[in-house]
């Protein structure tokens, strides 16, 4: 068996989607699920606790994600348009616009984060 050459490698994890929301087109891309924390040290101590703990803990990050949580996934997992953490002159849109509207920012939140999760 030879090693997976790094292009092969590249193309596995890039992971991009377009998906609708709000009738609207987005590419979105995969995160790490360690943006779901604002510790990301916990998750450390949730898998020492065993797998069913930290799926569970995981679960229920999921089904109440906290503002800065949905501020870090949706800036990280936009691709087009681009996401911006503040307001900018370029061609950018500010999280905070995307963050006032709760259906489109919980639905791209949700895109995300299946995606993520080998969706």
């Amino acid at each position: 068996m030879a090693p997976i050459s790094a292009k092969e490698l590249k193309e596995r994890l890039k992971r991009l989607k377009l998906v609708e929301v709000k009738g609207m087109a987005f590419t979105i891309r995969k995160v790490s699920l360690l943006l779901l924390l604002d510790d990301p040290t916990q998750i450390w101590d949730w898998a020492r606790q065993g797998q069913e703990a930290l799926g569970e803990k995981i679960k229920a990050l999921l089904q109440n994600p906290t503002l800065p949580t949905m501020r870090r996934v949706i800036v990280t997992g936009v691709l087009e348009p681009r996401v911006a953490e503040k307001e900018a002159d370029d061609d950018s849109v500010p999280v905070e616009l995307i963050l006032a509207d709760h259906e489109l920012s919980a639905g791209l939140f949700i895109e995300i984060v299946n995606l993520s999760l080998g969706g």
